[in-house]
């Protein structure tokens, strides 16, 4: 395989191309070498440039070779070809973790050395940051990890045995267009998510998407997965999810009305819970955001409801519309027996 051998790479000629110097080399290599220099890369005579190159024909009589004399070897070095052009395309580190949003605090604990090195890697990088979605649970729900949120990482306690804590702060959404494997851990190349310039309020279309997305889900269908953990029996009377679902289309209070709504229903929770709770209420989440971007989030992580149900915030681009989400969320609750009857938070 020593004459079918590129000499820039020392691999199997892939797509090769002779020079005028008579000179093979393969083709992505050739370009590569005259980014840097318009000389051919052995003899360095001068060359035409990488235009002449760019449509070149590729030297048949070589390719007819290497491909009777080593078919599989040529059909595996595509395969590695084309897969290190696809991950040069990714450029975002992703730790498959848990449900996180813009404008909060996460705490992480890297002790899997896949992703020690990725956030070595991310340390060395001029902005040291890397996204964070969830794991999927199932085949029909693969599209609940497609959104995230980008994190940047605060500060870094380097543990003796390799482990690492990491304080990182949520700073905005994204959602994965194309994703790889390196070195074991995710890349991903992913597009950014801002919410709208200017919020679309109540319009019939974007509420009832979102509202039906909702009613469709397990979460309406069935209601004790509002609750983790183990579930009581059903309730003796079966509750009408569809009543609550009509006053929420027919109520139109303003932000500051459903804001207020959901400050009463953290009020209540607690009242009704251990002082721990109330502890860890206030530590982990950190104090209640006043603006409604980010208060729908906030308001999300403290509900008792699965992190599938929450993850739905993420592609909504309308503050608006997330509060109406999390109020919907609520009046849910509100008409569950076991809520009622005063188990709260467990």
């Amino acid at each position: 395989m020593g004459d079918l051998s590129c000499e820039i790479c020392f691999a199997l000629f892939y797509q090769p191309v002779t020079t005028p110097c008579q000179h093979t080399f393969c083709a992505k290599c050739l370009q590569r070498s005259l980014d840097h220099s318009s000389q051919c890369p052995l003899c360095r005579q001068d060359l035409s440039g990488f235009t002449y190159f760019q449509d070149h024909p590729f030297n048949q009589t070589v390719l007819k070779i290497v491909l009777e004399a080593f078919p599989d070897v040529y059909a595996e070095r595509g395969r590695l070809l084309d897969e290190e052009a696809r991950i040069a395309r990714l450029d975002t580190p992703i730790f498959v973790g848990q449900l996180s949003f813009p404008g909060m605090s996460v705490i992480l604990h890297f002790f899997e050395p896949r992703y020690r090195l990725m956030l070595r890697r991310c340390l060395a990088s001029p902005t040291p940051c890397f996204g964070m979605i969830m794991p999927s649970r199932s085949t029909s729900q693969s599209t609940s990890n497609d959104y995230g949120t980008m994190l940047e990482i605060r500060s870094v306690r380097m543990l003796a045995d390799g482990r690492s804590l990491i304080e990182t702060w949520g700073t905005h959404r994204f959602r994965i267009m194309e994703r790889g494997t390196l070195d074991g851990y995710m890349l991903g190349r992913v597009e950014r998510i801002d919410d709208f310039p200017r919020d679309l309020g109540d319009s019939e279309a974007s509420l009832t998407a979102v509202l039906n997305d909702a009613e469709s889900s397990s979460l309406a269908s069935n209601p004790s997965s509002l609750r983790s953990g183990p579930q009581p029996p059903p309730p003796p009377e079966n509750l009408r999810i569809a009543s609550v679902f009509q006053r929420a289309r027919q109520t139109v209070p303003n932000n500051e009305a459903l804001m207020e709504f959901c400050r009463n229903f953290v009020d209540q929770l607690q009242a009704g819970a251990a002082p721990w709770v109330v502890q860890r209420l206030n530590n982990t989440y950190g104090p209640m955001p006043t603006d409604p971007s980010n208060f729908s989030f906030w308001m999300a992580l403290v509900l008792p409801i699965d992190e599938i149900e929450k993850s739905k915030l993420l592609p909504i681009k309308s503050p608006r519309l997330r509060l109406r989400l999390v109020v919907y969320w609520i009046e849910q609750l509100k008409s569950n027996w076991w809520f009622t009857s005063g188990c709260i938070i467990c």
